[in-house]
C-alpha cells in the first residue's frame, strides 16, 4: 500500500508568501516612517537648542563680526551686524516686539500693546514671588499671534498681534526699575490654534533684570537675552542682529535663524 505523503504544493507556498508580504510590508513602512518622524522631530529639538545656545553664547561674550563655533555636534556660522539699528535705550524697535513690558520701582507692572497700545497694569508683591505666565498662540495661515497673560493663574489680558500683511513679530521686551519687588517670568512655547507646541521661536529682550526677576522657559524655543545692564535708561543703544546657519555633523545645512538684541554703547 503507498504510502500518503503530506505537505504544500509549490502554489499553495507562493500564495502563503505573498499574502505574507502583504501583510508585513504596510507594518515595515509604518515603522520605517516612524522612525523618520522620531528622527525629525529629535533633530529640530537638538538644532532649537543649539540656537539658544549660540545666542546666548554670542550676547554674553559680545561677540562681532564673521566666525563659527561648535555645539553639540553641529556647526553654527553666525554673522553679526552692530550697525544694524541705533536708537534710545529705553526701547528695542518697535518693529521688532509685538508687546512691552514694564516694572517700575514701585512695583506697577505694565503690559503695553504695541498694536493698539492699550496697557494693563497690576501690582507686584514685594514679600514673595508672584508669577505671571505668557501663554503665545501662533496662527500660522493668518500670521497672527494670540498672546494670553495670567498672573498667579487668573487672566489679565489677551490681545492679538500681527495678519497676512503684517506678521506678527513673536518678540517682547521686559524693563524693569525694581530690585524690590518679585516675579516669575513664565514662557512656555509657541502653539499653534490647536494647543500643539510648534518649533516656532519666540525672542525675549530684558533690560535692568536682576536677581528678582526669574525667567522660566519651559522650552528650547525660547531665545533670551538676560545680559547685565546699567540701571539708568540714559545713553544710546544699538540694536544688533545675530544671522546663525547650522551645519550637521556631515556638513549639510539644516537650518538659519536670524534674531536681534540690544547692545549698550557707553
Amino acid at each position: 500500500m503507498r504510502k500518503a505523503l503530506k505537505g504544500y504544493t509549490l502554489i499553495e507556498v507562493i500564495v502563503t508568501v505573498a499574502i505574507f508580504a502583504l501583510l508585513v510590508t504596510p507594518i515595515v513602512l509604518l515603522i520605517q516612517q516612524s522612525i523618520k518622524v522620531n528622527v525629525s522631530a529629535k533633530t529640530k529639538l537638538e538644532v532649537a537648542e543649539v540656537i539658544n545656545q549660540a545666542v546666548e553664547t554670542l550676547v554674553y561674550q559680545n561677540v562681532y563680526g564673521i566666525g563659527n563655533m561648535t555645539i553639540n555636534g553641529y556647526t553654527v556660522n553666525y554673522d553679526i551686524d552692530d550697525s544694524f539699528k541705533a536708537g534710545t535705550i529705553q526701547n528695542i524697535e518697535n518693529s521688532q516686539i509685538d508687546f512691552r513690558m514694564y516694572l517700575d520701582s514701585t512695583g506697577k507692572l505694565t503690559i503695553e500693546d504695541l498694536t493698539t497700545h492699550n496697557k494693563y497694569e497690576r501690582n507686584i508683591s514685594s514679600s514673595s514671588y508672584d508669577k505671571l505666565e505668557i501663554e503665545v498662540r501662533y496662527d500660522e495661515v493668518g500670521k497672527r499671534a494670540i498672546y494670553t497673560f495670567m498672573l498667579n493663574g487668573a487672566t489679565i489680558a489677551t490681545f492679538i498681534s500681527g495678519n497676512v500683511t503684517q506678521p506678527a513679530k513673536l518678540g517682547a521686551e521686559f524693563v524693569s526699575d525694581s530690585m524690590s519687588h518679585y516675579l516669575y517670568l513664565v514662557v512656555d512655547g509657541v502653539y499653534d490654534l490647536s494647543n500643539h507646541l510648534t518649533t516656532t521661536m519666540f525672542n525675549l529682550w530684558l533690560t535692568n533684570v536682576n536677581n528678582n526677576i526669574k525667567i522660566i522657559a519651559t522650552t528650547p524655543f525660547i531665545v533670551y537675552d538676560n545680559s547685565p545692564r546699567h540701571a539708568l535708561l540714559t545713553g544710546v543703544e544699538k540694536v544688533k542682529r545675530i544671522y546663525l546657519k547650522i551645519y550637521d555633523s556631515k556638513g549639510q545645512f539644516v537650518n538659519d535663524y536670524t534674531t536681534y538684541y540690544s547692545n549698550r554703547v557707553k
